[in-house]
């Protein structure tokens, strides 16, 4: 991940799997950005009930060497209230309030997706993608029409790419896999069993295990090999499935991109032969 990335962002992809002292910490730091600036570790201790070290353990989990470093952070990255873009829907707003609030959410998502890329990982997942002998995708409910798309994408540059949202059918596919194959899993917050439990059996074939989720800290992450990691914003009316669908897909599309410039001759070969099919389906 990139080093100036907000410190924020990370706290609420690890959120779900912190314990009750460090979600203390969190909701604090989140809810007092601009007051934590001014503070020390001592104030904020008795604040919100917890130890020193407690505090020093936390920002050293987020990546910081500690709170001074977890203060500068925020300081570059900080939202001034009249700044935020992001405001929760309310049931009083009009079509046009509510349509310009979905649009800042999803570019906000954008932002903090693209600050969230790890670059090793993503050159990993770009020459395992290349490399394979076979690529399923993964996903089930919201996270299938995902996979769908990037299997259609991949597919469609010459790639031997596949997509199974069918649990079962899923588990089949991953028991046809080996050390050769590519198994690409789907899932927002990273804890959805019959993805999980797929890559699982993927895994002990010996296939490549990649993840495409909104939390680092997270089952799925536990097992994939390669981690890619979006960011996504929930409001009161915006659940998983809006603004993460956004997220993944572009990042699924730039593994898409990076795989045409490197096999350019390769793909744009096919996508020319699949325009020629496209256009004479289209009046």
């Amino acid at each position: 991940m990139k080093n100036e990335m907000n410190c924020t962002v990370i706290i609420k992809s690890l959120y779900p799997a912190m314990h009750e002292g460090e979600k203390r910490i969190a909701d604090f730091i989140l809810k007092q950005s601009e007051n934590i600036i001014n503070m020390t570790v001592a104030q904020i201790s008795r604040e919100i009930g917890v130890a020193d070290s407690s505090i020093v353990r936390f920002c050293k989990k987020l990546g910081f060497n500690g709170f001074t470093q977890l203060k500068i952070n925020l300081a570059k990255n900080i939202q001034k209230s009249e700044e935020s873009i992001l405001q929760d829907i309310n049931k009083k707003d009009s079509p046009y309030i509510i349509a310009s609030k979905v649009f800042d959410s999803s570019i906000k998502a954008l932002k903090d997706s693209s600050d969230m890329l790890d670059e090793r990982e993503l050159d990993k997942a770009v020459n395992a993608l290349i490399s394979a002998k076979r690529i399923e995708f993964y996903g089930v409910g919201t996270s299938a029409t995902i996979a769908m798309d990037a299997y259609y994408r991949f597919m469609r540059i010459g790639l031997p790419a596949y997509a199974a949202i069918d649990s079962h059918i899923s588990k089949v596919s991953a028991n046809m896999l080996d050390k050769d194959c590519v198994a690409v899993g789907i899932s927002h917050t990273g804890r959805t069993k019959e993805t999980i439990n797929t890559l699982k059996i993927a895994k002990d074939k010996g296939a490549k295990v990649i993840c495409c989720t909104s939390f680092l800290d997270s089952p799925i992450t536990d097992i994939a090999d390669i981690k890619l990691i979006t960011s996504t914003v929930e409001t009161k009316f915006m659940k998983e499935a809006v603004v993460s669908r956004i997220a993944q897909i572009v990042l699924l599309d730039s593994l898409y991109t990076c795989i045409v410039a490197k096999k350019y001759n390769m793909a744009s070969k096919n996508l020319d032969n699949m325009g020629e099919i496209l256009n004479n389906m289209r009046l």
